[in-house]
Order: C-alpha cells, then sequence, then structure tokens
C-alpha cells in the first residue's frame, strides 16, 4: 500500500480585503491529510475523517486520474489529523497527498511544480474555480503572500510557532460572507478604504514579523486584523466566544482565519504546551493544536 502527505494551511493576515486588492499571507500548517492507495478492479474512496463529501471528492478523484493519465483502477483511503472544517484547506491536502500517492506508486518523480498543478484540477471539484492558494500551501508548505494582481510569492519564516485551533462548529460559505463584505464596502467607500489600508499595512509589518521570529508582533497584528474582520461583520458570536477564551487564556494573539461567519480561529501560543493550554481554555468547543515552520 502505498501512503502520501498534503498539509493544511491557515490565513494569518490579509482575508476579505484580499479579494479586493490586498496582499494576504497563508501558512502551512503540520496538520495533514494522508491518502493509501491499494491497487483494486474499481475506484473506491473510504475514510475515517468526518464531513467529506464523496460526491465531490469522487470528482475530485476523477479529476486528479484523468490529469495524470492513470487508466489503473484504486481503492483510496483518506486518513489524517487535518479535520474538514472550514478554511483549513482540507480539500487541497486531500489533492495533493492523491497526487504524491500516484507519483509514488509509479515512481514517476514529479516536481513539485508538477504536484501543485495536478492537485489544482482536483480542487476544482471542490471549488470551481479556486484561487490556487490552498493547493499551493498543501505542496509547498512555510508561508506566501498573495496578491490577486501578481499571484503567490514564498516569504520567510525565522522560526517554527505553534497555533491552537478552535472549531465554531457553524459554517458559512465564503460566497455568502464575501458578499456579506461587498455590501459594506458599498454602504460606505471611504470607511472601507481606510480599514483595507489598515490590512495592507499589517500585512507589511507581518512579514517583516515571520521574518525575524517576532511573535509577540505577530501575535499583536492577529488582534489588529481580527478588529478589522469584526468591523466588516464576518466574525460572529462564535468566533468572538472562542477568542475571548483564547485572549482569557494568554494568547499573543487570536483571529478568524478564512471566510468567518463561524469556521475557525486561531490563536499564537508561547510554545506548544501552551497551545494546549489554550485548547483546554475554549472548551465545549473542539480544537487542536498544530506546527507553523519554514518547511514541511
Amino acid at each position: 500500500m502505498n501512503e502520501a502527505v498534503g498539509h493544511g494551511k491557515v490565513i494569518l493576515f490579509g482575508e476579505h480585503f484580499v479579494v479586493h486588492g490586498s496582499p494576504a499571507i497563508a501558512l502551512g500548517i503540520s496538520s495533514k491529510a494522508i491518502v493509501e492507495l491499494e491497487k483494486s478492479d474499481s475506484i473506491q474512496f473510504a475514510t475515517d475523517v468526518q464531513g467529506t463529501i464523496p460526491e465531490l471528492t469522487g470528482k475530485a478523484i476523477a479529476n486528479v486520474m484523468g490529469a495524470m493519465s492513470i487508466q489503473d483502477k484504486f481503492k483510496i483511503f483518506l486518513t489524517g489529523d487535518l479535520p474538514t472544517c472550514g478554511g483549513l484547506g482540507s480539500s487541497a491536502a486531500f489533492c495533493v497527498a492523491l497526487v504524491r500517492a500516484f507519483d509514488g506508486y509509479y515512481n514517476m518523480k514529479l516536481s513539485q511544480e508538477e504536484v501543485n498543478k495536478f492537485a489544482f484540477e482536483g480542487e476544482k471539484a471542490f471549488h470551481g474555480n479556486p484561487s490556487g492558494i490552498d493547493n499551493i500551501i498543501a505542496t509547498y508548505g512555510g508561508a506566501i503572500e498573495y496578491t490577486k494582481q501578481k499571484g503567490f510569492k514564498q516569504i520567510s519564516i525565522e522560526k517554527p510557532f505553534y497555533l491552537a485551533i478552535g472549531i465554531t462548529g457553524c459554517y458559512s460559505p465564503t460566497k455568502k460572507m464575501v458578499e456579506k463584505v461587498h455590501r459594506f464596502k458599498e454602504s460606505d467607500e471611504g470607511y472601507f478604504q481606510e480599514l483595507y489600508d489598515r490590512a495592507v499595512d499589517i500585512v507589511k509589518r507581518g512579514r517583516k514579523a515571520l521574518a525575524t521570529g517576532d511573535v509577540k508582533l505577530i501575535g499583536e497584528l492577529m488582534n489588529e486584523n481580527h478588529s478589522l474582520l469584526k468591523e466588516i461583520g464576518v466574525s460572529v458570536d462564535l468566533n468572538e466566544e472562542i477568542i475571548r477564551k483564547f485572549l482569557d487564556a494568554g494568547a499573543l494573539g487570536a483571529k478568524v482565519t478564512g471566510g468567518g461567519g463561524g469556521g475557525c480561529c486561531i490563536a499564537l501560543a508561547k510554545d506548544v504546551d501552551h497551545a494546549h493550554k489554550l485548547l483546554k481554555a475554549i472548551k465545549p468547543f473542539d480544537g487542536f493544536v498544530t506546527e507553523v515552520n519554514s518547511t514541511q
């Protein structure tokens, strides 16, 4: 049986404002999807990961196999410690792991660029016209900065750090949240521009903080970023409750990550033990601890 992995992601800075042209920073996390292959007489998919959507997963498998010109049939098993909850890049992690599993099985010796390209075809099954952020992070790890105008570039992380991730259990489609922000912008263009300019500055300072390992500043910027997300209406009561619990337990910073309207919140910990303490503090909400590193 052949096994391979793809990693999840969080948005550290810039979500929603990125839709309007600002930069955003995404981080690869250690939590991962694991795919195992076994030759079979039919294409089958099995998983112990809750929340997967068989129909979309089947389409993603067909997309990847078609792009890679694979004619054989397999049983495909998905495991791992990456939840399928909103904003963590779980579908891209699965697609990358699937591509790598086929790569290993057939000894294709694919480049990272080729892995990313084939995984992107799988992502189309889940998201129609994906940005590509998730599959790039799942493939390369580390940190990337993205703008609509210039695309992606990898940025440096001076040292690893730990995040506690809280799961609200409530999900709003990203499209719905994007439309909500668009209405906010139309209602007061001047005020939105002010918030947008602050979001751009946070990303600029955040890039430097990551490169120098200034975790205190990273945490402060997370809090600033969250205040912007709250202002534009994408942080709901469940998000606010988790973030308050995180901060009361001593998180260096905490914010919504991704689309908002529920989904997940992230908190920056002082170390791995502190991250687990942060998790205990948000009960009864579920969550997990993950590491951010320059490589995976």
